[in-house]
């Protein structure tokens, strides 16, 4: 059998005298992007990328593309047509979790009509076709006015008039503020030193791939924090934290703008050259900052590393640790509810188990 190259993540959770006293998170899943693709041609090792790594499959290869040719001298902001294809691989990421996922935690079949006719839009980029069934579907009206401020998405949501509404209402009723914590967002890699500063991470510590850390402490990822200037997201995360509401309005918020055809707040992947045969690349996928960084011998591969969303997101002091840590938990059933709804905001792109333990 060939290497496990999804793996999967473990969650543990224990709880003394009533609150969780403990968080453990454990990834199985292999580094092997190097020890795949080093020693191979480098046009054929990015090729490979997509088919290795088919999780934001899209993102992924287009991060290869940007980071061979960093490493060739040529580095820049992805193009249009990228772009095109990062957003359409975005929406389908969130329409699945909406009209699959949200509607059975409503109670209702999962959609897979809908989604079928959204899948073939975003296949034909066929924007005006993907805004009527998100129109239709997953806001109940008109796209543009959903976002605009916190007291009409509340609104909204006590409206319950799709499957999606009906279940963020649920978080809003239950538990607002549910799922925050301290750690903080990264920040845009194509802003100030940060990408230097991860680099230089990267180019010392042979586990950065597995615990990524930004100056040297856990940092989040994802929509929330990608789309933190947004009015919306900005209310509900100064109203709350970088919630679990927050994070799935987040999404729902850049899947609107997608629909809406609007160009994003900031570039969605860009790269760096890093000096010779060096080059950097990032994307911001559905899940957060995706990183691929290559170094060549020649024209093949002598080094390749991927940093993934689920590793910032995932860490062992990272967003979900601390979210759930020192939290009331009553019951069992009730901490594993929202334990799983923490997990959900925060996407993992692998299968996890969770156990909850009360000592």
């Amino acid at each position: 059998m060939g290497p496990d190259l999804a793996g999967k993540l473990q969650v543990r959770v224990r709880v003394r005298d009533g609150r969780v006293d403990g968080v453990a998170i454990e990834s199985t899943r292999p580094q092997l992007a190097n020890r795949l693709l080093a020693g191979q041609p480098a046009d054929e090792a990015v090729a490979m990328v997509p088919r290795l790594f088919a999780i934001c499959g899209r993102s992924q290869h287009i991060a290869a593309e940007l980071a061979l040719l960093a490493a060739r001298g040529v580095a820049g902001t992805a193009d249009a047509a990228q772009v095109r294809r990062i957003e359409a691989e975005m929406a389908q990421e969130y329409l699945w979790r909406v009209l699959i996922d949200w509607s059975r935690a409503d109670g209702a079949r999962a959609d897979a009509v809908t989604m079928a006719s959204a899948r073939s839009a975003l296949a034909r980029d066929d924007r005006d076709a993907l805004r009527a069934i998100v129109e239709r579907e997953v806001v109940g009206g008109d796209a543009r006015a959903w976002q605009e401020h916190r007291r009409g998405f509340e609104s909204w949501l006590l409206r319950g008039a799709t499957a999606a509404a009906r279940f963020l209402s649920h978080l809003l009723r239950e538990s607002p503020g549910d799922g925050a914590s301290a750690v903080p967002a990264l920040p845009r890699i194509d802003c100030g030193d940060a990408a230097a500063r991860i680099v230089a991470r990267l180019d010392v510590d042979p586990d950065f791939e597995r615990q990524p850390t930004f100056e040297g402490e856990p940092a989040e990822t994802g929509a929330a924090a990608r789309l933190g200037g947004h009015p919306l997201v900005a209310e509900l995360v100064a109203a709350d934290g970088r919630s679990t509401l927050a994070r799935f309005a987040a999404r729902l918020t850049e899947l609107v703008r997608i629909a809406c055809n609007d160009d994003p707040p900031a570039p969605l992947a860009g790269s760096l050259n890093l000096g010779p045969g060096r080059g950097l690349a990032w994307v911001e996928t559905a899940r957060g900052l995706l990183l691929h960084q290559i170094d060549l011998d020649g024209d093949r591969i002598a080094r390749y590393r991927i940093v993934a969303p689920t590793e910032w997101n995932f860490h062992p002091a990272g967003a979900l640790a601390a979210a759930l840590a020192g939290k009331s938990a009553p019951s069992a059933e009730g901490l594993r509810r929202r334990a799983e709804q923490l997990i959900e905001s925060l996407d993992p792109c692998v299968e996890y188990s969770l156990d909850v333990a009360y000592a």
